[in-house]
């Protein structure tokens, strides 16, 4: 992709969601404008000065920033050192036809900017996401609209539910608030404490250090609490067997299943989900 010192032209598609690159040369320059959609922009590489609101500073916006502009909002950005920007663009009837999207997108906006910090596992699975509707987008493949618009719901989800993080927190203990966040959305993966400390990119001991203080119990504790938790809300409901459950949790031997289900509620998943 060439480099442009203005902001690449977006025509959204019918079906109301597209995806795009800016790649900034050193002389880019973006008076204020007004778009008709609402869109994310997130700062891949380089630095940029978002202002969006009269009576409001601008402010600096490095990478892992991702920025939501509600349509019909007069912006502008100018960049400090050269930018590689990705771009969400949302049709407004693609957000208002849909009342969880649109309470999604309204958590977005009211907050303006979010951080992902960057090479850490939010940014990971966000860069990801935007590669995959990459791909998706520029290919004939069945349901690609339909990919196209779970992965830009998954977007909303994903920049959502990241926490809030002082600008003045240590970037380890940042990065491992990052994995418990993470954990929380897939405990039922195949999640180790070594490739749990990988992800924030610390030693076993550093790691285990900083998730205990974060959290107030230990990575395996804080797994298995969250696989036990999910099981027994599954078993409360009682439309699923007990392998369904233990497989629908993470856990791949049954035995294990049972061992540690027992040990955390007293009896075995089968007499509970009949008693409980």
């Amino acid at each position: 992709m060439s480099k442009v010192t203005r902001p690449v032209p977006v025509a959204l598609p019918a079906h109301g969601v597209a995806f795009a690159e800016s790649l900034h040369a050193a002389d880019f320059r973006m008076p204020e404008r007004i778009d008709p959609f609402h869109k994310l922009i997130y700062v891949l590489h380089g630095q940029v000065v978002f202002h969006d609101r009269p009576g409001t500073p601008e402010f600096s916006a490095g990478p892992g920033t991702l920025l939501a502009i509600e349509r019909g909002t007069a912006h502008r950005l100018r960049d400090r050192s050269p930018a590689t920007l990705l771009l969400l663009c949302l049709a407004p009837r693609w957000i208002a036809d849909d009342p969880p999207r649109r309470t999604l997108w309204r958590a977005l906006v009211q907050r303006r900017s979010w951080h992902l910090p960057s090479a850490g596992p939010a940014s990971e699975r966000f860069e990801n996401l935007w590669r995959r509707a990459l791909l998706e987008q520029g290919e004939t493949r069945p349901g690609a609209t339909v990919a196209l618009h779970a992965l830009a719901a998954q977007i909303l989800v994903t920049v959502a539910r990241q926490p809030e993080v002082a600008p003045a927190a240590d970037p380890a203990a940042t990065r491992v608030a990052a994995v418990a966040q993470e954990l929380a959305d897939s405990f039922y993966d195949e999640w180790t404490l070594d490739h749990a400390a990988a992800r924030a990119g610390l030693s076993r001991r550093h790691f285990s250090e900083l998730f205990r203080i974060q959290t107030g119990d230990t990575f395996l504790g804080t797994l298995t609490r969250l696989r036990l938790d999910h099981a027994a809300r599954l078993l409360r409901d009682g439309a699923h067997s007990v392998t369904g459950v233990a497989f629908s949790c993470g856990y791949r031997d049954l035995s294990h299943f049972y061992r540690v289900f027992r040990r955390r509620f007293g009896r075995p998943p089968g007499r509970w989900s009949k008693t409980s």
